[in-house]
């Protein structure tokens, strides 16, 4: 492994970053992208009884013991009961929007990984393609072992660079994918909420 790290030379070590900034963010998003975080079914069901049987105050409480998304999303909905309605919908959107932003955190991180790895592989290419150019004015195409150093360097580079660009948009996908799905959640969960207040049947 040092061999390699040596050969490919010194862009080797902010590429292996990157890999490691890559994996510990898609690790902390699998863990924390979970439905049961954001949405908890057991806070979900209580909240809706409250709301079925317009026990606003119990809901307010149940709001406030419970640490989620929803939770706060719920709390600012049943704080401004006395709005009209078109701006208390307007509020629940703005208080999804910030909970969305929460969801989506880190996304961007493994968004420009993806774009300066293969980047810094190719400038690990280029910068070994002089090296070799240098060697073949100064020493000629005979010294096969003089060249090798360049055109390794300039291989390695290319190669860590897209092995670490490729999975990370895997991972950029995938936890996209799960962030999509727990805003559709609470997105349901929130229109539920508004549908009981109101008087209107859950879809």
């Amino acid at each position: 492994m040092l061999e390699i790290l040596e050969r490919g030379g010194v862009l080797m070590y902010p590429i292996i970053l990157l890999s490691i900034i890559s994996l510990a963010v898609f690790l902390e998003r699998l863990i924390t992208l979970r439905k049961n975080k954001y949405v908890p079914k057991v806070f979900m069901d209580k909240l809706y009884i409250f709301l079925k049987e317009k026990s606003l105050e119990d809901a307010k409480s149940l709001c406030d013991m419970h640490k989620s998304s929803i939770s706060d999303i719920s709390k600012t909905i049943l704080n401004n009961l006395d709005l009209p309605i078109s701006r208390l919908m307007e509020l629940a959107e703005e208080a999804g929007r910030f909970q969305a932003k929460k969801l989506e955190r880190f996304l961007p991180t493994l968004q420009t990984i993806s774009n300066i790895a293969p980047l810094l592989g190719l400038l690990g290419t280029v910068i070994g393609m002089i090296k070799t150019f240098i060697v073949i004015s100064q020493q000629g195409v005979g010294n096969a072992q003089a060249l090798a150093g360049g055109i390794s360097e300039a291989l390695l580079t290319t190669a860590a660079g897209l092995s670490v660009a490729i999975p990370t948009v895997v991972f950029y996908h995938i936890v996209n994918s799960r962030s999509e799905r727990v805003i559709n959640e609470l997105e349901s969960a929130t229109s539920n909420i508004l549908n009981l207040l109101f008087k209107e049947d859950i879809k």
